[in-house]
């Protein structure tokens, strides 16, 4: 069997053989130069562009100062005062600490910036006038078990 027919063998088309592929750390390109071969323009024009490509100076890629390793460090001298995400809870207040559910205080623990909503009846207002549809969107075929506890957790707040 004699393989693929477009591997191996000189490819016209392949990245390494076009001249205006772009260098990734900027610079020259592959080839140093741009394509000389410009075609289709009007008669003439076609040899005054290359020999202004011709003239002009390509600028020289800068190369980077080789980096000096970095000395070997301890796992524990990196990570400095970081807690890794395993470790026990420092902390004696509980997650929902500043929130009106659960345990530890509630938004009075907030600071006043953040515990400004003075609008509480509305918002009760606005949960009541949509609970109807709510219900009723947790009643279809398919409704994840999520969705309904909270439909049913609104519903035993409000009524």
């Amino acid at each position: 069997m004699a393989g693929n027919e477009n591997s191996g063998g000189f490819r016209p088309s392949a990245p390494q053989n076009n001249p205006a592929n772009v260098n990734p750390l900027g610079g020259n390109g592959q080839s140093g130069q741009a394509n000389p071969n410009y075609t289709g323009f009007a008669y003439g024009e076609n040899m005054a562009l290359e020999n202004q490509a011709g003239s002009a100076t390509m600028a020289k890629a800068s190369t980077p100062a080789p980096s000096q390793p970095a000395p070997a460090q301890s796992m524990s001298s990196v990570m400095g005062g970081l807690m890794p995400l395993d470790a026990e809870s420092q902390d004696s207040l509980p997650i929902s600490d500043g929130v009106d559910i659960g345990r530890g205080r509630g938004s009075e623990a907030l600071p006043p910036a953040l515990n400004s909503d003075t609008r509480i009846t509305e918002n009760i207002d606005l949960m009541k006038r949509y609970l109807p549809d709510l219900i009723d969107a947790a009643r279809l075929p398919g409704a994840p078990d999520s969705y309904k506890r909270l439909v049913n957790y609104v519903k035993s707040r409000l009524i």
